[in-house]
C-alpha cells in the first residue's frame, strides 16, 4: 500500500518530445508545426503573365507551442537560458534536434530564432510558451556548396579571355601602321631595322 501512495504522490513530468543537443525540453501540450518556403520572384512585370524564377528552397523552421506548469519554472528558465546561449566567439549557439517530425523532413542542426515567449495562464497554472527554430547548414544548402560553376560561365570566361587576347595583338598590329604596310610589301613578316 505505501508502495502504490508514493507512486500516487510522485510528480509525473511531461512528455519530451524535442530535445537540442540531447538536453529534453519538458513541454506540456507541446506542438510542432515543421515548414519550409521555396523562393519565388514574378517575371512577369507590367504584364497578365505567370512565370516566375526559383530562387531556391529557404531553411526549414519548427515553430514549437506548448506549456509549463508553475511548478516545473525551471524547465523555462533552462529553455530561455538555451535561447540566450552563445559560444566561445560570441556566436549564438546551433543546437542538434532531435524530434520525430525533424527527422522526418532531415532536419539536423537549429539556432533559436526571432521570438521566444511565456504567456501566463491562470486558469491552468501554467505558462503558454512558443518559440521558433531555424535550420543552420541545411542539406540544400550544402548540396549548393558543393555544386561547380555551371559550364556556361567557365564556357563564357575562356572567350573572354581570348577577347581580350586578340584585341591585345591587333593593338600591337596597330601601333605602327606604315612598318606593317612596308613589310607586306617585302613580304617580309620582321619589323623594319631587322
Amino acid at each position: 500500500m505505501s508502495f502504490s501512495v508514493g507512486l500516487l504522490n510522485q510528480r509525473r513530468r511531461p512528455s519530451v518530445q524535442l530535445s537540442l543537443n540531447g538536453k529534453p525540453i519538458y513541454m506540456s501540450n507541446i506542438i510542432l508545426t515543421v515548414s519550409m518556403r521555396r523562393e519565388e520572384k514574378d517575371m512577369s512585370g507590367q504584364k497578365s503573365s505567370t512565370k516566375k524564377t526559383d530562387k531556391g528552397v529557404k531553411a526549414k523552421e519548427i515553430d514549437v507551442v506548448g506549456n509549463i506548469a508553475y511548478r516545473d519554472k525551471q524547465h523555462l528558465t533552462d529553455l530561455f537560458n538555451l535561447a540566450e546561449a552563445v559560444d566561445s566567439k560570441g556566436q549564438q549557439v546551433k543546437y542538434r534536434v532531435a524530434a520525430i517530425s525533424a527527422e522526418a523532413v532531415n532536419m539536423r542542426e537549429v539556432q533559436f530564432s526571432e521570438e521566444i515567449s511565456a504567456v501566463e495562464q491562470p486558469n491552468l497554472l501554467a505558462w503558454q510558451v512558443s518559440f521558433k527554430l531555424r535550420e543552420v547548414n541545411s542539406v540544400s544548402e550544402k548540396k549548393e556548396q558543393r555544386k561547380k560553376k555551371p559550364a556556361t560561365k567557365v564556357q563564357a570566361e575562356e572567350k573572354a579571355t581570348q577577347a581580350q587576347a586578340t584585341q591585345s595583338q591587333s593593338t600591337q598590329n596597330k601601333e605602327n601602321p606604315l612598318q606593317t604596310k612596308f613589310d607586306k610589301y617585302l613580304g617580309k613578316n620582321t619589323p623594319l631595322g631587322d
